[in-house]
């Protein structure tokens, strides 16, 4: 804004309602800008609208986000470097939780801290219930660690439903209620939009189903003990171990994996995440492929839920030699 100046010449400061206004636009423009660079950062999952969805894992938040109609913001608070399932949040992160319009669970014993906390019950909906029964077991839980979250054994129940493609579907489902529920005049919009969703995760199941027609029953491995519902759905005979992606195989661990493949000698092996080239080059030694399967807890780098199953669908088939290889 341009200065005036009186006849001497001296400068003529703008008087305090003026300066109190232009004080008033920079803190508007300010704000704007803050929030646009806020939403490109991470507008899905962090996006509290007048209406507010919170999930307990990625999955849960992806069905929300391809399902909910406007002015419903959908929030996936877990940092980026824990275990979803084994998180603990802090007192304000659970008051969030209980401030929510709906908190959606994912059940069969995932994100264990909601068994302590005190939620809402007329706003949980717990997404996997009625999906199938029994939920599988984990089978014997070994201690282990990865992440910030602390030691933690994978027992009791399994819980990553969703790599079992019906299931996804069962639990996209019954988030399609829960937003209905919120807001019934969309029921419409939210149904078309979840036919769309069925198409794309019954394709998969299709998929997976051709896989392991071409694999049979032949032995697998597994790095962590998470596959069993894409085990059980599909048939794969998969084994599971508690071996690092970071972290070198320890001379106990190696023994481990041998004793294993003298009883399910196994020459494909499913991991969460890449595994240090030591690691591949020991399995290569022994003639077992890595693959990587990524379970999709966590919002992927690039891409979303739908993209990274595809790829693990293609690495598997590739390996599996029911598709050529790119």
């Amino acid at each position: 804004m341009a200065s005036e100046s009186d006849s001497a010449g001296l400068v003529k400061v703008p008087g305090t309602r003026t300066c109190r206004a232009i004080l008033g636009c920079l803190l508007v423009l300010l704000a704007f800008g803050c929030a646009k660079k806020d939403a490109q950062r991470a507008p899905a999952l962090t996006d509290e609208g007048a209406r507010s969805v919170y999930t307990v894992n990625y999955p849960l938040a992806y069905f929300t986000e391809r399902l909910a109609p406007e002015g419903i913001g959908v929030v996936f608070p877990a940092p980026a470097d824990v275990d979803p399932a084994f998180w603990k949040p802090a007192a304000d992160v659970i008051g969030r939780y209980q401030r929510a319009d709906l908190i959606l669970l994912n059940g069969a014993g995932y994100a264990r801290w909601t068994r302590y906390a005190t939620l809402p019950k007329s706003r949980i909906l717990v997404t996997a219930d009625g999906c199938r029964d029994p939920f599988l077991p984990t089978g014997e839980g070994v201690i282990h660690r990865h992440g910030p979250g602390g030691e933690h054994a994978h027992e009791g129940t399994a819980f990553t439903t969703w790599l079992d493609m019906r299931l996804a579907l069962c639990q996209a489902r019954h988030v399609r209620d829960g937003l209905v529920r919120l807001a019934p005049s969309s029921r419409e919009s939210v149904d078309r939009k979840l036919e769309a969703l069925e198409r794309e995760l019954s394709d998969l199941d299709s998929r997976l189903r051709a896989t392991v027609k071409v694999w049979g029953e032949r032995p697998m491995l597994a790095s962590h003990p998470v596959y069993q519902y894409l085990a059980d759905a599909y048939g794969f005979q998969i084994e599971s171990v508690h071996f690092e992606p970071d972290e070198a195989l320890s001379p106990e661990a190696i023994q481990e994996l041998d004793a294993l493949l003298a009883d399910h000698p196994a020459k494909l092996m499913l991991w969460e995440a890449k595994p240090l080239p030591e690691t591949e080059q020991r399995l290569h030694d022994r003639g077992i492929i890595t693959v990587l399967f990524d379970p999709a807890a966590q919002p992927p780098s690039s891409g979303d839920f739908l993209t990274v199953m595809r790829a693990n669908v293609e690495r598997l088939a590739c390996a599996t030699k029911a598709k050529p290889c790119p």
